[in-house]
């Protein structure tokens, strides 16, 4: 007798069991797609925020095991963009204050520990800076004229020095020579709560706060490092003037992981073979 053909629900079968072991070994890769978006949020205003996308490095597999170091690199992908809003405010307006823009994009950068570690202990590795420049738009929407507020500045003139400002920490002082002197007081990045101190109308020192977050899929933080974890790291701001003008703002990052595009292929091959399967009922 000879060999009896397979079946076309045997084929299906074999082509859905294929699917899952193929995105199990994926999602177990150093590699790891990602999309995200970036926002900076100054206390009472909507927020500066733009998007993008890339890849990502993390340390050691998923498939269950913390995720425990994530390294985002600028030649890999990334956030850059710009972002505006108008000054509706007529008291705010009338100081000659018509919008605020941000030319943004995110350098590149490491945090750990992640996920699996003992909660509010502070990153070890928390430096992702954020290049670029915010726009106090002066009259006109058009932004023609404004002040400049630079995000990140060098910490010296030799070549290689790093930088410091928003992502990473330090005082960044704009026209220290001129009339109008502005500063940002910046802290790394945080998985936890982040906190800026502005005071109130009344002199008072009133706390503001943001939170980040780490979770997996099904919000468990042993499954952060796969396909549907997510992870929203904050970094405070405080911009004084000698003005008199104090602000809190919070820079907010959100990265959610994605699967690799063959993956989602054919997990949706095996979901329709196993659902012809279904249909079709046993082989006879």
């Amino acid at each position: 007798m000879g060999q009896r053909p397979l079946h076309l629900s045997t084929w299906l079968l074999a082509l859905a069991l294929a699917a899952c072991v193929s995105s199990a070994r994926v999602a177990g890769a150093s590699p790891l797609n990602w999309e995200g978006t970036l926002s900076l949020e100054l206390l009472g205003f909507p927020p500066l925020a733009v998007t993008g996308g890339g890849v990502s490095t993390v340390d050691g597999p998923g498939g269950g095991v913390h995720l425990q170091t994530l390294r985002l690199a600028a030649y890999r992908g990334g956030i850059s963009g710009s972002a505006m809003f108008p000054i509706s405010d007529p008291l705010v307006q009338a100081n000659g204050l018509a919008s605020l823009r941000a030319d943004v994009s995110l350098a590149s950068g490491s945090f750990a520990p992640i996920s699996g570690g003992i909660d509010y202990l502070p990153l070890t590795r928390n430096a992702l800076p954020l290049q670029g420049i915010a726009k106090v738009c002066l009259l006109s929407t058009s932004c023609t004229n404004y002040i400049p507020i630079l995000l990140t500045q060098p910490t010296g003139a030799a070549p290689g020095a790093g930088v410091k400002g928003v992502g990473v920490g330090g005082l960044v002082t704009i026209g220290g020579t001129g009339p109008l002197r502005v500063s940002i007081e910046a802290a790394p990045w945080t998985l936890y709560t982040a906190t800026v101190s502005v005071a109130s109308a009344g002199g008072a020192s009133v706390p503001v706060f943001a939170s980040g977050f780490a979770h997996g899929a099904v919000s468990l933080t042993g499954s952060t490092g796969l396909p549907g974890g997510a992870l929203q790291l904050v970094t405070p701001i405080r911009v004084t003037s000698n003005l008199g003008n104090e602000f809190a703002v919070f820079g907010r990052l959100k990265l959610r992981f994605l699967p690799e595009p063959g993956v989602v292929l054919l997990l949706a091959a095996g979901c329709l073979g196993l659902g012809v399967l279904h249909l079709m009922g046993p082989p006879r």
